[in-house]
């Protein structure tokens, strides 16, 4: 083995393991010194190495290793160490590797949730603009505590000072009365300011930190989304949001109004009489122990619970969406069982739970009745002895049920608040994470298309293991180039990093000769344009999903885009056309139809590169075809990138470019590989049949041109058809009999229509329909009225919610009738009008100019 040139490194670092050398969880000390690295347990070194040149890292299950290289060629492993220290190493790897001095911190005592001043003084600088209404409302509550404590002491006036003193003043009865009234309606009419301006507040803040947190996660890189995941993210903007808007509206005001409560009461008890306020006390430890001892165990049991819950939740979510292969495999006696014993698990924590409550609750209610008791029966003595007045024991027990009830509000929130500034500190992480792909300072925008080139680009999603390594690649303007290789090979990555989801860790990629970090991030990916192999549509209209990411775009551009995609003809046979909502994920439509929606929303950007990510491999052979077919149709003077295993993709490509491992092994034309009968001839052999190849690289090369007939509305005149639901048209001096009408945008644009022969081909287009002369209007509307009936709505009687269906009262322009829609989808709300989907897909517009006041105000109420 060759021997390796020794190069002095002045790097030290130490760092704990968490693993000694027999894998026992105990620590050892790594201390690196130049080119020396040694291992101590406590103070006695259990092992060293010299002239290491080298440090990695290897990865296992729950357990990873320190390599080093030496210079004589050796690989020795120094220390070992579990995935808690994982990232701790890695660093110190990394800056070894680049003889960089780094100060080596261990933050493992710091995993936990960093919950303190340190939070709340970030959550009040994020709730900076609602300073005033937060401390307005915590104002409010402060007085409502004080005004709270207003009745019981005049209730002991009025019995000591009024109804039992024959010589009082007589204005003190009625003034009395006029206070007690005057505080509970101060009262009242301050609990009610208190709960808007709190829950207006509650409101404003959720929503708002909702939308710091989405766009904070939508506008950071790709790395940042898969390293924290979808799931974590939703988690944040819902649970920990809500959690934390709780906190700032409610938990901390709750905290203080109950501890100035407490203290309240305690001052006016001990004012009132000593010796009664402090038996008051005595119970309070056996208070405090039973809640405390709820609050443990409890915890464990709705824990449980909610656990239970949750795998149920999950269990149904995994079996009814895959129903199919339940009942292919005859599986629904299996999946009923395990239900059944899931669903007993949870009946059994539901039992614990309810019988901790039944003991513990009564109990402690007991213990409470038992001070009041001993109130009683203290204060009646000394009220007996004539020591104290009946009105003192009075208002001691009404003073007593207000004492008791904060300390056990305060053992319920303090855990909620705990909780919440986790949720808070968890917000405060994501918030504070930089992105690490952002526009340089001056962004260039190269003509394009441009030369492409990576020149010894290394990346790897973990900078220690490259997924590609010393990639060098020239693609030309206009170039087809296809990148095969086997799975995990780096095919997809490159496409990932032309797009800057990610920075390579070595090397450059220039466009048109300019490095692609220097050029600004918008201009980049608006053109260049990505078709993955796993389609991403909206759940909602089809004509949303073509025109995503592109503006000021018209109907004919997004059926221009479809047409070329080959996509317009079955657009049109949807139930509303353009309009038709696809479901999540598209599943309206199959696999073909989605990855050409795709590809029509890819071109409608008119990009000068296009990348196509094994765009083909999840269809079948007819879809498949049609979708290559139609690759190549928009891919003309562009330049095309093609991660494929699909033979015919290939052969049509003017070069291919071969990975193995992450890096190139061939490059060339596509026949001249073959002949070479390398990496690329293995790989394709057995799918090569050159006559078939040849014959359809032939077929392709015609070019088809794409017809958007689109009338003049000035030069056509339409008359009554045979039937009802057809028109005559006359254009351009020829007529056109027995076309039909269909709204292709009925509920965004129902003005825009296509006609269609009796074979259902396309014969024109009519942008709007409104423009054209008044005979030719009024016979169209006809026409399309027996062909997409849409219900005018005058009036709303009433909306009644069933759960997830809401049924309409309503009166139309046909007559009145009830309408059942069911989901959100089904309610569309448009700029001035309200479309109604109904469950069998029939249309209702809801003009809001038009509707009556009490119509409107039902619909705003529900909708």
């Amino acid at each position: 083995m060759k021997r390796a040139s020794i190069v002095t490194s002045k790097f030290k670092a130490e760092v704990k393991t968490d693993l000694d050398r027999e894998l026992n969880l105990r620590e050892e000390l790594v201390k690196i010194d130049g080119n020396r690295v040694s291992v101590f347990d406590g103070d006695k070194e259990v092992f060293s190495v010299d002239n290491v040149i080298k440090l990695s890292l290897e990865t296992g299950i729950s357990v990873d290793k320190l390599i080093g290289f030496t210079s004589d060629g050796k690989e020795i492993e120094i220390a070992y160490f579990t995935k808690r220290k994982e990232e701790l190493f890695k660093k110190v790897i990394d800056a070894f590797n680049k003889g960089e001095q780094i100060e080596v911190k261990d933050e493992e005592s710091e995993e936990g949730v960093r919950v303190g001043v340190g939070t709340l003084r970030w959550l009040w600088n994020i709730a900076s603009r609602y300073r005033k209404t937060m401390i307005f409302g915590a104002t409010l509550s402060l007085i409502t505590t004080g005004l709270n404590l207003v009745p019981p002491y005049l209730l002991k006036i009025l019995i000591d000072s009024v109804l039992l003193s024959p010589s009082h003043p007589s204005t003190l009865f009625i003034n009395i009365i006029v206070y007690l009234i005057a505080s509970y309606s101060a009262l009242a009419l301050l609990s009610s300011i208190q709960n808007r301006t709190l829950n207006n507040l509650g409101s404003r803040i959720i929503n708002d930190l909702r939308e710091i947190l989405y766009k904070h996660a939508i506008n950071h890189d790709y790395s940042f989304i898969e390293r924290i995941s979808p799931s974590r993210i939703l988690s944040r903007l819902t649970t920990d949001a809500g959690n934390t808007n709780w906190l700032l509206v409610w938990g901390l005001p709750t905290l203080v109004t109950n501890l100035f409560t407490i203290i309240g009461i305690g001052v006016i008890l001990f004012t009132l009489n000593p010796t009664l306020a402090a038996f008051i006390l005595i119970p309070v430890p056996a208070i405090i122990y039973l809640i405390i001892s709820y609050r443990r165990k409890s915890h464990r049991l709705y824990h449980r619970n909610w656990r239970r819950s949750a795998d149920i939740t999950s269990r149904i979510n995994d079996t009814i969406p895959n129903f199919l292969v339940v009942r292919s495999f005859s599986k629904e006696e299996y999946e009923s069982k395990r239900l059944r014993e899931m669903l007993n698990k949870l009946y059994e924590s539901s039992i614990a739970i309810n019988k901790m409550n039944s003991v513990y609750w009564p109990l402690m209610g007991f213990v409470v009745n038992l001070s009041t008791v001993l109130i009683w029966w203290v204060g009646g003595h000394e009220v007996i002895s004539g020591i104290i007045e009946i009105g003192v024991i009075t208002a001691f027990i009404a003073y007593v049920s207000q004492f008791y009830g904060p300390i056990n509000n305060l053992s319920n929130v303090l855990p909620f608040i705990q909780q919440s500034l986790t949720s808070a500190e968890r917000i405060r992480e994501v918030l504070e994470v930089k992105p690490q792909i952002t526009n340089p300072e001056n962004p260039k925008r190269p003509n394009m298309p441009a030369e492409i080139r990576f020149e010894h680009v290394y990346f790897g999603y973990d900078p220690h293991f490259p997924v590609v390594k010393d990639i060098n690649i020239e693609i030309k303007p206009g170039e087809k180039v296809a990148i095969v290789g086997k799975s995990g090979s780096g095919k997809s990555t490159i496409a990932k990093l032309l797009l800057r989801f990610y920075d390579v860790n070595e090397g450059r990629i220039l466009i048109d000769g300019i490095d692609i970090r220097e050029i600004d991030l918008n201009y980049l990916r608006r053109k260049v344009a990505y078709v993955p192999q796993d389609v991403v549509l909206f759940d909602t209209t089809v004509g949303y999903n073509v025109v995503y990411g592109t503006d000021n775009l018209s109907e004919v551009d997004i059926i221009r885009a479809c047409k070329i995609a080959k996509i317009h003809d079955e657009i049109v046979k949807l139930p509303f056309a353009y309009d038709t909502i696809l479901g999540e994920r598209g599943t309206y439509l199959s696999g073909g139809q989605r990855q050409r929606l795709s590809i029509a929303r890819a071109i409608i950007k008119n990009p000068d590169v296009l990348i196509f990510d094994e765009a083909t491999s999840n269809l079948d052979v007819t879809s498949e075809r049609e979708v290559y077919e139609t690759m190549m149709d928009v891919s003309k003077g562009k330049t095309v990138i093609m991660i494929t295993h699909n033979v015919h993709e290939v052969m049509n490509s003017d070069k291919v470019i071969v990975l193995s491992n992450g890096k190139v092994v061939e490059e060339g034309k596509p026949i001249e590989l073959l002949n070479k009968k390398g990496e690329f001839y293995k790989m394709f052999k057995e799918q090569i049949n050159e006559e078939n190849i040849f014959a359809r690289m032939k077929q392709n090369s015609k070019e088809e041109k794409i017809i958007v007939n689109l009338i003049d509305i000035h030069n056509v005149k339409i008359d009554q058809s045979v039937r009802r639901s057809t028109v005559d048209v006359i254009y351009q001096g020829k007529v056109y009999r027995v076309l039909v009408p269909k709204m292709l945008f009925p509920i965004t644009k129902p003005t825009f229509i296509g006609l269609y022969d009796e074979s259902g081909k396309e014969i024109f287009l009519i942008d709007d329909y409104t423009k054209l002369d008044e005979k030719s209007r009024k016979v169209l509307e006809n026409a399309l009225a027996y062909n997409n009936l849409i219900f005018q709505v005058r009036k709303i009687n009433e909306i009644n919610i069933k759960g997830d269906q809401l049924e309409w009262d309503v009166e139309t322009n046909k007559g009145p009738i009830k309408v059942y829609t069911i989901g959100r989808r089904n309610v569309v709300v448009l700029d001035s009008k309200v479309v109604l989907i109904d469950k069998n897909d029939n249309l209702y517009e809801i003009d809001l100019d038009k509707i009556d006041r009490k119509s409107f105000k039902i619909l705003v109420e529900t909708v």
